[in-house]
């Protein structure tokens, strides 16, 4: 029996692949029964098989240990495999499964507050900024915060995996696209999925080809939302994750000198400020003083 360690996540999941005297191979998740447990992402893994979604097969849960055990789908996540030649059919691909999430039926899956939402936003204030930069973010990012949480609140709300992003969709062993890492589902905006998987933290956002991409899942969803109003859905989707993103990522290295993430911060800033709308003040706030400051920070580590 052999035990080869995986991804840590921001959440403290630590994964390991299980390899028997088989030679047959499993993945082990392991969380702090302090710090939560298995038993929504095993409900919601149940309820997703029953809408015939691809995703995470649990064939063992030790409550008390803080384990899971499941089928091991490989390593061909998104984010490894996508090229020039197959990004456009695997995105494609992705926002089939996502419409198919949206419209599943999750049992006790809750909806996200406005004050959650609120809180999540204000990390970047709190966390990225003065404990992570020691600056302040001056009163653009509060009308920022704002104006996004307003404007989510109108907009269409759907089961939200609220980390659909490309690392958590893994091409298992069949070329079956599968979903991972939907513990944290609630019902939520739109483009907060639309945004994770179309302005990936790894990647200089592309507006044109993420407005084509916009247009696939128009057609998809069968609804009379223009191009415009879909942009409008990720564009605020995409600022209130980010903001969200550089507070969390930030904390974890503040509170558990986990470095692994800091070299995706300036992206995900760039991200972020390419899209808060041009006329908006904190846009220059964030260009000027923070991604400067950013850069310094990121040099020195």
């Amino acid at each position: 029996m052999r035990a080869l360690p995986l991804k840590l996540e921001a959440s403290g999941r630590e994964y390991w692949r299980i390899i028997n005297n088989q030679d047959e191979s499993f993945i082990l998740c392991y969380l702090d029964p302090k710090k939560g447990n298995h038993s929504k992402f095993i409900s919601i893994s149940n309820n997703l098989k029953d809408s015939n979604i691809s995703c995470a097969n649990v064939i063992y849960h030790n409550e008390d240990l803080g384990v899971t055990i499941q089928d091991d789908l490989g390593d061909r996540d998104l984010l490894s495999i996508l090229n020039d030649d197959n990004k456009d059919d695997l995105l494609k691909n992705s926002l089939e499964i996502l419409l198919q999430i949206q419209n599943s039926k999750l049992l006790k899956v809750e909806s996200f507050s406005k004050e959650e939402l609120i809180e999540q936003m204000n990390l970047f204030k709190d966390i990225f900024c003065k404990k992570f930069l020691n600056t302040d973010a001056d009163a653009s990012i509060d009308m920022l915060i704002s104006e996004t949480i307003d404007t989510l609140i109108d907009h269409p709300w759907v089961n939200c995996h609220f980390d659909f992003e490309r690392r958590n969709l893994v091409l298992n062993k069949d070329n079956d696209l599968t979903v991972i890492d939907y513990q944290d589902m609630k019902v939520g905006p739109i483009g907060i999925d639309l945004a994770a998987i179309l302005v990936d933290h790894y990647y200089e956002a592309n507006i044109s080809h993420t407005k084509t991409l916009l247009n696939y899942y128009s057609n998809l969803m069968k609804l009379e939302y223009s191009e415009e109003e879909l942009y409008e859905f990720l564009r605020w989707g995409c600022i209130q994750r980010n903001l969200r993103i550089l507070g969390t990522l930030a904390n974890l290295y503040i509170e558990n000198n986990r470095s692994f993430r800091l070299k995706d911060l300036p992206m995900i800033l760039n991200n972020l400020i390419e899209m808060v709308p041009d006329e908006h003040s904190s846009k220059e706030f964030m260009k000027k003083h923070i991604k400067s400051i950013l850069d310094k920070k990121i040099s020195e580590l």
